[in-house]
């Protein structure tokens, strides 16, 4: 019965090392072509993308639907990246139809 309680335990601790051995391997990787891991890429345009939100609000250049969309697929981004789907979630934060603001505004 011992043995039997233990192997589940066992499968666990097996799989676990599977997992960190593939995400080490792929930071490994990235690390080696001088490439950033895709979280903090995600990290990165998470930052970009809210400060030109910030701006468009202040500009005033775009209406509040236009806002509500972006701002629903930025956290549909926030939301796949948190989960772990770095790729997925970079491709929602590039498809998000925002740009610079037109108008230079003073802070």
């Amino acid at each position: 019965m011992a043995s039997q309680s233990r192997s589940p335990h066992a499968r666990i601790f097996a799989q676990a090392c599977v997992i960190g051995c593939g995400l080490l391997v792929t930071g490994a990787s990235q690390a080696m072509e001088g490439r950033p891991p895709l979280s903090a890429a995600c990290r990165a345009w998470d930052s970009h993308i809210a400060e030109l939100i910030d701006q468009h609000r202040t500009a005033h250049e775009l209406d509040d639907d236009q806002i509500g969309d972006i701002i629903r697929l930025f956290y549909e981004a926030q939301s796949t990246c948190s989960a772990l789907r770095f790729e997925e979630g970079l491709a929602i934060y590039e498809a998000i139809p925002i740009g610079p603001v037109a108008s230079r505004f003073l802070r």
